[in-house]
């Protein structure tokens, strides 16, 4: 079966998206339509799964898809459901749970982090969802 969609797939602007996600899953509306591949929703997978363990490990009283759907200051306004679906993303996100920094930590704060043990952190940009 093959079927042709009528829509532009290029990135959208960060502050359109967090609308854009919400969704109810349990509902029969359609979102609209975003091209993933495998190794894609792998990586959202594997930030979900993390973020949810974390959040139950360290109690937090935030639930982990509103994080997951949500903009990002930490993925450039991105909300992270997005911006994981890139390897450098995905390895951020994964690190600042792994670690239990808070989930809303600024790059500022992370790259100073970094920069006291002699690493660096690749600033965000439009690749990450190239």
């Amino acid at each position: 079966m093959t079927f042709t969609i009528d829509e532009n797939f290029e990135p959208r602007d960060p502050a359109q998206l967090t609308d854009a996600w919400q969704l109810d899953p349990l509902d029969d509306e359609r979102g609209d339509y975003m091209v993933v591949d495998r190794v894609d929703i792998v990586r959202i997978a594997c930030v979900a799964a993390e973020t949810g363990a974390r959040f139950q490990r360290d109690g937090l009283a935030q639930d982990p898809m509103d994080w997951m759907l949500s903009a990002s200051d930490l993925f450039a306004g991105w909300p992270p459901i997005e911006a994981c679906r890139r390897k450098d993303a995905c390895s951020l996100a994964i690190l600042v749970h792994g670690l239990g920094l808070p989930a809303d930590i600024a790059p500022t704060t992370l790259n100073s982090i970094f920069a006291e043990h002699g690493l660096a952190l690749a600033e965000p940009n439009e690749e990450w969802l190239a």
